[in-house]
């Protein structure tokens, strides 16, 4: 059962996600969708669950630049939560982007939190920054930033290599660094081999399939 608390925050973020399509006065140039199977979700260097976890969302861009989506995966914290919904909206301007992501917990119990970001494209690289806007456990704004570089090339024909740096400033603990190679194949599978500098941290080794449209 979800809480009136989660309800009225996910009709929030729904309502400014809708706002932000029509202000934008746009017509629905794309929606697409995306599903996804993996040997294990990992989000930032961490595991969101033992086990493969099954995912799926939907995107709305347009000519003007904004666009908005939603994305929704199973997750064990081995807690009561089972899964994780995201809401999100974006804004682009040439190669900058702005966003806010909010990460609810509908069966969970204050693990909701949400985010901004900003990254830009230089060159071959994409530099970020996704600082904390609020969370359900008294965080205030800023107190976390997770950094990000992110570079990719094309190997051989339908095989792209994927690499990925990441930094988490931590308010309350100590900075955390996760990195990963992915090798992503045109029928959609990919491989991936993902660490990161956590003392009680092995290198996981995730198969993942995606499809879309």
């Amino acid at each position: 059962m979800i809480s009136r608390t989660i309800q009225k925050k996910l009709k929030s973020i729904a309502s400014a996600i809708v706002l932000s399509i029509a202000m934008s006065g746009m017509a629905l140039a794309t929606v697409e969708w995306n599903a996804g199977m993996t040997s294990e979700y990992i989000w930032r260097g961490m595991s969101q669950g033992k086990g493969a976890a099954v995912s799926g969302g939907i995107d709305i861009s347009g000519d003007s630049g904004f666009s908005a989506g939603t994305w929704v995966s199973n997750i064990d914290f081995g807690d009561e939560a089972t899964y994780e919904l995201d809401l999100y909206a974006g804004y682009s301007m040439g190669p900058i982007s702005l966003g806010y992501i909010y990460y609810a917990y509908p069966d969970g119990e204050e693990l909701d939190f949400s985010e901004v970001s900003i990254s830009a494209d230089i060159g071959a690289f994409s530099i970020g920054a996704n600082i904390l806007a609020d969370a359900d456990w008294g965080a205030d704004f800023g107190d976390d930033v997770y950094y990000t570089v992110d570079t990719g090339f094309t190997a051989s024909e339908g095989i792209d290599i994927s690499l990925h740096l990441g930094f988490y400033d931590y308010d309350a603990s100590d900075e955390e660094t996760d990195y990963g190679i992915s090798i992503d194949f045109e029928s959609g599978f990919s491989f991936a081999v993902i660490d990161s500098s956590r003392d009680d941290s092995d290198p996981y080794f995730v198969i993942s399939y995606a499809i879309g449209g």
